[in-house]
């Protein structure tokens, strides 16, 4: 439909990608929904492979643990419709 983004189905990988590695096609992805020029959908089951990404991250890193307050601010931040 005329006006409407164009809807991009994400998974978990592509999501940490895109958070993680700059200049990615996944970067350029969530910028460009963040703009609503595009629609990312995601299973919500893809939620879990980004936490347990991201919590794999901290864990090498040494950083202090997210909690689940940070995860929750950026689940909503993210520019993804998670069903």
């Amino acid at each position: 439909m005329k006006g409407q983004p164009r809807v991009v189905h994400v998974d978990g990988s592509m999501i940490l990608r895109g958070l993680l590695i700059e200049d990615s096609d996944e970067e350029t992805l969530l910028h460009l929904a963040a703009c609503n020029q595009v629609e990312l959908i995601s299973k919500g089951r893809e939620w879990n492979t980004v936490l347990r990404g991201l919590m794999e991250i901290v864990r090498i890193s040494g950083s202090e643990p997210l909690n689940g307050e940070n995860l929750q601010q950026l689940r909503r931040a993210l520019p993804i419709e998670f069903g």
